[in-house]
């Protein structure tokens, strides 16, 4: 799904388990699996720490809704 308002659509602590632990919710959470229905590509895991999700979480905040 699209960026825009991500970060008004979730909460943080959701993007943030998205992000770090991306197989599992995608394995057991409905939201997640509604998504994956929509895009039909699992996001890969990409193995960031916990300040780099949360660098990448503010960097989501910072431009959500910007064009």
């Amino acid at each position: 799904p699209g960026w825009k308002d991500v970060t008004k659509r979730n909460e943080a602590a959701w993007i943030l388990n998205f992000i770090t632990n991306t197989d599992a919710m995608l394995n057991v959470d409905p939201k997640a699996q509604a998504q994956l229905e929509i895009c039909l590509v699992r996001m890969p895991n990409q193995s960031l720490t916990d300040q780099e999700a949360f660098s990448l979480y503010e960097f989501m905040r910072k431009n959500d809704g910007i064009k």
